[in-house]
């Protein structure tokens, strides 16, 4: 098998996430220089310039300023959630996983059952040296809490790959592409037009993978198809080369 690397995860959930959390944040952050938030039922007080600031800087992707001004928010009130969790973002986008790490393991701590932020926290388990099975547990309770999100099923099927767990790596692979791909009988690719047809090629292959391991060679192939035709995405040459030469080794009829 060819092992996925640190690094080599795919981390577009992550970064999706921070467009996500802070058009959230913003909306509802309007009006005076405080704001009053709930986190877990205890009402906690933020600065809501600091804040405001915070989220522009990580807008810009200026995340070694973000990172201070984070840093700020937090110094306010150490126990806001949503404030460690952008942090490990920005930490996450210039590749410092271990302070990623911590951060997300801080966020958890004080929003322990936010899907999001346990989500991003098992993926960045999965880049680190001997942490797959906190990635196996966090990943776990995410699906638990938020079984539809598609990129917890990713990740998912990421780890137990890692674990060498074909079976179920294949179950969260099915999952994360039967969540994405919202059909359509009308469009010409059979897909709803709000389907992000990148992040659909990216859990195809994933998906392929997974077949591949089992030695389903044309079921990986018919997953590729569906990169190349339906989602006008270029399958890499190794992915495609793993299906094409286990075709050729196989015995002849």
């Amino acid at each position: 098998m060819a092992m996925p690397q640190k690094g080599d995860q795919v981390r577009a959930t992550t970064y999706m996430m921070i467009s996500l959390v802070l058009a959230g944040v913003v909306a509802s952050g309007c009006g005076g220089g405080g704001r009053r938030v709930m986190q877990n039922g205890e009402e906690l007080s933020i600065n809501q310039e600091k804040f405001l600031k915070a989220v522009e800087l990580q807008r810009k992707e200026d995340f070694f300023k973000a990172l201070r001004a984070w840093d700020e928010v937090i110094k306010d009130e150490p126990r806001y959630g949503l404030a460690h969790f952008n942090k490990a973002l920005c930490y996450d986008r210039i590749n410092y996983v271990a302070e990623a790490m911590g951060e997300y393991e801080q966020a958890r701590k004080y929003d322990p059952k936010n899907s999001i932020i346990l989500m991003n926290l098992g993926e960045v388990y999965l880049r680190a040296d001997n942490r797959l099975a906190s990635a196996l547990d966090a990943l776990r309770e995410a699906a638990e809490i938020d079984p539809y999100r598609p990129g917890i099923h990713f990740n998912l099927s990421a780890a137990y790959m890692r674990a060498r767990e074909w079976d179920k790596a294949l179950t969260h692979a099915d999952i994360a592409v039967d969540l994405v791909a919202v059909p359509s009988k009308t469009s010409e690719n059979g897909l709803d037009k709000s389907v992000d047809l990148r992040q659909l090629s990216v859990y195809l292959m994933r998906q392929a993978e997974c077949h591949i391991e089992r030695g389903e060679m044309d079921k990986a192939k018919a997953c590729l198809d569906r990169v190349e035709k339906q989602c006008h995405e270029t399958v890499p040459v190794k992915l495609s080369a793993r299906v094409t030469d286990a075709a050729a080794a196989a015995p002849k009829e």
